[in-house]
């Protein structure tokens, strides 16, 4: 059996960033992933590397999962030794390749990865790959490569080859979805969608046609997309998927009431609401857009402005009519208010020795996050946030540990002369007339006794701030947005609306900048080919383009908006919400979908 050593110490740290970096994690359809035999883990990828502490954390009896990664890696000997002790495959090339000359392609490199691939599915292994080939963050799935498909393919072909008898390949698709990827204390749940049994299709091969292994390939692929969309949120535009996220805000008010398990139905009934082509639906969701670049131009949350300053639809009875944003003296007592719960409440008290020690985590990542990522790149800032803090978090421990160390052996300092003096080296002493041996077996005897009382307090104390800190975190740090929205409300509301963004620049900050284009995806894009005797007239082309392709109704100003401070914005932004608010009830009569 083996030890694993470097695998299992990934795999707890992987426990570590989940449980740390995010306020819940839910797993569904984890039945779905056999006990044993091989497996094909088919899962998404828009988180860069948490993706991968998603997976090695989240897996049915916590299976090793071994993950194709860069050829590069292995040219050094010991990130080769590490690698290789995880059980990571090296790829000296993109397999996900559309290429139909994939299958003829002579290249030992392919051969060697589907080999060693091939040779961990017979031992039983779970292979992790991701089939999308790279990490992005679009309102959908944009390409599913086959990958996978080829992988499965080349190990029933093996399998026939050797004559051996062995358990069926199954390939389980993976939906890894975030409420919000990139922000601290969200939230993420890893569903395993139902198996796909390789054998349905392997025995459909013919070694010797090619045509046949590539319609395989495409079945099995397409058996993949459609469960991995099917487990996952997609909207035709960002636009539509936007005004999907505003309109479950508002219903639900606070986002972190919606259970995990129906997130991405009750995401998807939202899309498929608003997803209809008509110039009405088209209005509302750019009034629903409006609303959520407001909440990201200010800096606010939907759930914290809630808390603060409920809505109340001026339609209803209420004894007064309401405003469109509170006064300014209800400004002052709900800041004053927030102040103090803050500081004074027994949770903040009970919080605030243990946030001291996790100051250098938190600013580590926080730096980190805005240094090492480009701008609107939304999936590799969860990685350096959790990387880096946790190196700061483990600096913190070290320094207090060494500190508690320090001050034990200043108050039992008296207790360690007798124990040198007396004990094992006194008896040694007289029995063999060794003093050298004596000297040396009591000095080891101290720094082995002293390794193990220190590593016994680190690990204690490790284990008890850690815990300390993830018990009450979620609460002081919503309790910390709220009362930075209370202060933000009330730095717009003191002055007066003269000195509010004009409405004539406000159009630039009416929808939310979009994230940074991946440039590795491959988008078919249909055109109209010119009229001529080469092509049929009224036959679209299909050209592949590497160029980021966008809706043209996405490529709205929000991007472009120079920064301005947020009291210009407060009062637009509760009018944006009255509107919103307002437009939805219209048309959905209060009904809540899901």
């Amino acid at each position: 059996m083996e030890l694993m050593i470097v695998y299992r110490f990934l795999r707890k740290i992987s426990d570590w960033t989940m449980s740390g970096f995010y306020s819940e994690v839910c797993i569904t359809g984890g039945e779905n992933v056999p006990r044993d035999g091989p497996v094909i883990i088919a899962a998404t990828h828009h988180n860069e590397i948490v993706d991968i502490a998603a997976l090695s954390a989240t897996i049915s009896y916590r299976r090793r999962v071994c993950y194709w990664a860069k050829s590069s890696l292995f040219k050094n000997p010991i990130s080769a030794a590490l690698l290789t002790s995880s059980g990571s495959i090296p790829v000296y090339r993109n397999p996900n390749s559309s290429s139909s000359s994939f299958l003829s392609n002579s290249n030992s490199s392919q051969a060697d990865l589907f080999r060693h691939t091939s040779a961990a599915l017979t031992a039983g292994e779970v292979i992790g790959v991701f089939p999308e080939g790279t990490s992005y963050t679009e309102p959908g799935i944009v390409q599913v490569k086959d990958g996978a498909a080829w992988a499965a393919v080349e190990y029933a072909k093996a399998m026939h080859l050797s004559g051996k008898e062995s358990k069926e390949l199954v390939i389980v698709p993976a939906a890894i979805v975030y409420t919000d990827k990139s922000k601290y204390q969200s939230r993420v749940c890893v569903r395993y969608g139902k198996s796909i049994p390789a054998g349905e299709y392997a025995a459909r091969l013919d070694p010797e046609n090619a045509e046949s292994t590539r319609v395989v390939v495409k079945e099995i692929t397409a058996a993949i997309e459609s469960q991995l969309k099917h487990l996952t949120v997609n909207a035709p535009d960002w636009k539509t998927l936007r005004a999907a996220c505003a309109a479950r805000m508002i219903f639900w008010k606070n986002e972190d009431r919606i259970p995990l398990d129906r997130f991405v139905d009750i995401s998807q009934r939202f899309v498929e609401a608003l997803s209809p082509r008509s110039e009405a639906m088209e209005t509302r969701k750019a009034i629903l857009n409006r609303y959520l670049a407001l909440l990201h131009f200010t800096g606010t949350s939907h759930s914290a402005l809630e808390d603060l300053y409920p809505f109340v639809d001026p339609n209803e009875d209420f004894p007064m009519r309401t405003l469109l944003f509170p006064s300014r003296i209800r400004a002052v007592v709900t800041l004053l208010l927030q102040l103090g719960t803050f500081t004074f409440h027994p949770r903040a008290l009970l919080f605030f020795p243990v946030f001291v020690v996790h100051i250098p985590g938190y600013i580590t990542g926080w730096f980190a996050a805005r240094m090492l990522t480009i701008p609107n790149e939304e999936e590799t800032k969860a990685q350096f946030k959790a990387i880096f803090g946790g190196l700061g978090f483990a600096l913190s421990y070290g320094l207090l540990t060494r500190a508690c160390v320090k001050l034990a052996v200043k108050f039992t300092n008296p207790v360690h002369p007798p124990i040198r003096e007396g004990g094992l080296a006194v008896f040694i002493n007289k029995a063999l007339r060794l003093p050298a041996l004596c000297g040396c077996l009591a000095r080891r005897q101290g720094s082995l006794k002293s390794a193990l009382g220190t590593l016994v307090m680190a690990v204690g104390m490790t284990w008890s701030l850690w815990k300390w800190h993830n018990a009450l975190v979620y609460a002081n740090y919503r309790q910390w947005k709220c009362f930075l929205t209370a202060f933000r409300v009330f730095t717009g509301l003191l002055l007066p609306p003269s000195f509010d963004l004009p409405a004539d620049q406000l159009l630039a900050y009416s929808a939310p900048p979009l994230p940074a284009e991946n440039p590795y995806i491959k988008r078919y894009v249909v055109e109209d080919p010119p009229r001529s005797s080469s092509a049929p007239v009224g036959e679209a082309t299909h050209t592949l383009t590497q160029s980021c392709v966008r809706n043209i109704d996405n490529t709205g100003p929000g991007a472009q908006g120079l920064p301005v401070p947020t009291r210009q914005l407060i009062r637009h932004l509760f009018f944006a919400r009255y509107e919103a608010c307002r437009v939805l009830r219209q048309s959905s009569d209060g009904r809540m979908p899901g």
